[in-house]
């Protein structure tokens, strides 16, 4: 995947004045990563929803910026919106080292069909995303999960059945369920609803004979 490039500027305007800026599409940003200096900047709104809709915070862009000799390599780390309306109000980048390894997760795509769904199996999927450790250079945007191969009720994939290759490791859980062919939920038979058992009542008095007298106490 080519990696895609956000150009930023310097911040000057900090705490309440970034008001301004939103105002004008543009969006504050900090950049901060291990033995890196904390870094103010700012980022065209529209170059920002870009970057999130194609790197998401799993892959890696080039930031340049302005006045800058050398680029940065960042990950997305986190960002924040306005609940009434879903506008950016700030956006976290972490810069990496090429030769150190990362922690970060990735999602998990399934691809290819599922034989056992067409025996009335239900397909299932326990697990969105896994942890991962490798260089930035070997990130992956999604790791794929074949399904093709699940063909029997019960069958399932399990984390240690990932094809990750071998500059990645994933740190979740290798017995944890990743996706599985359940059986059909069975139908509970209704039972047949028992026969409301009449209560017996007191003998009436035939017409003609009197009823019986209450007994009286001596």
């Amino acid at each position: 995947m080519h990696r895609m490039t956000l150009d930023a500027k310097p911040r000057t305007l900090l705490g309440k004045k970034v008001r301004h800026m939103r105002r004008t599409g543009i969006i504050p940003v900090n950049v901060f990563g291990h033995n890196v200096s904390s870094l103010a900047l700012e980022v065209e709104e529209s170059a920002l929803e870009r970057a999130l809709a194609r790197a998401g915070t799993n892959a890696l862009i080039t930031l340049a910026v302005a006045g800058a000799a050398d680029t940065r390599p960042v990950l997305i780390r986190g960002y924040q919106r306005r609940p009434t309306t879903g506008k950016l109000l700030h956006v976290d980048l972490y810069q990496v080292s090429m030769t150190e390894k990362i922690h970060t997760q990735v999602p998990l795509v399934l691809v290819g069909t599922a034989a056992g769904v067409s025996l009335g199996g239900v397909l299932f999927k326990n697990l969105e995303r896994v942890d991962i450790e490798c260089l930035p250079s070997d990130l992956v945007s999604a790791i794929e999960v074949d399904i093709s191969g699940l063909a029997e009720i019960n069958q399932a994939i399990l984390v240690r059945d990932l094809k990750v290759g071998t500059t990645i490791s994933v740190l979740t859980n290798p017995e944890t369920l990743v996706v599985k062919i359940m059986a059909p939920a069975k139908e509970e038979e209704e039972a047949a609803p028992a026969e409301a058992a009449v209560p017996t009542a007191e003998a009436a008095p035939v017409e003609g004979e009197a009823a019986p007298a209450e007994k009286t106490g001596a």
